[in-house]
């Protein structure tokens, strides 16, 4: 079955048994175990603190969400470590894709200034943008806008709103994801409206 290594938990074998049966202790004990471990290895993939943790997290949500999964495994540790760095350059290729598209939008507001076409898709983005910002839950909202806008931290936020910086983290989490979503099915309009099958 797996493989318990002398320099890992004591009972890892029985906790991995554990979670993969549902048990919050063990996963607790795990995460504990194993959370900074991870984060070091993913900060120095991502060079991003608040990057680093939220994969981290992502990572432990994921084995939770497939803990049943976890008695085919033959080695806990190298299964963790794919994990996380698969999710770690998932994010750093979902980030790039982000930054790239907003790099090419300022592009077009500013060498297309006087063409109408650009300029109207420009609006159009930014339009929908703020209206889908706007009908975000008020808390999610305040987030997106501490982070997003004014480029405030997580501990900033934090502080700020007299949250914890989870809280913080998921608030923002959900925003970006229901956002996506607004602009995925925004795009996949367009291209419908303008290439009919």
């Amino acid at each position: 079955m797996f493989r318990l290594k002398q320099s890992g938990l004591i009972n890892e074998l029985d906790l991995i048994h554990l979670l993969a049966q549902g048990n919050e202790q063990a996963f607790r004990k795990i995460f504990d175990y194993y959370s900074s471990k991870l984060y070091n290895y993913t900060f120095r993939l991502t060079h991003n603190e608040e990057l680093a943790e939220e994969i981290v997290m992502d990572t432990f949500l994921k084995i939770w969400i497939n803990r049943a999964d976890l008695a085919s495994i033959n080695s806990f540790d190298s299964y963790l470590y794919t994990v996380v760095r698969n999710q770690a350059f998932n994010a750093i290729k979902r980030r790039s894709h982000e930054a790239a598209i907003l790099k090419e939008l300022s592009l077009s507001k500013s060498e297309f200034q006087d063409c109408t076409e650009e300029t109207v898709i420009y609006n159009d983005y930014k339009h929908l943008l703020h209206e889908a910002v706007n009908q975000l839950p008020p808390r999610q909202k305040l987030v997106y806008i501490l982070s997003r806008d004014e480029g405030l931290k997580y501990d900033e936020i934090a502080n700020q709103l007299e949250l914890s910086k989870n809280t913080v983290k998921s608030h923002l989490k959900k925003a970006v994801s229901t956002l996506r979503i607004v602009f995925t099915n925004y795009i996949a309009l367009s291209i419908m409206m303008y290439f009919p099958i």
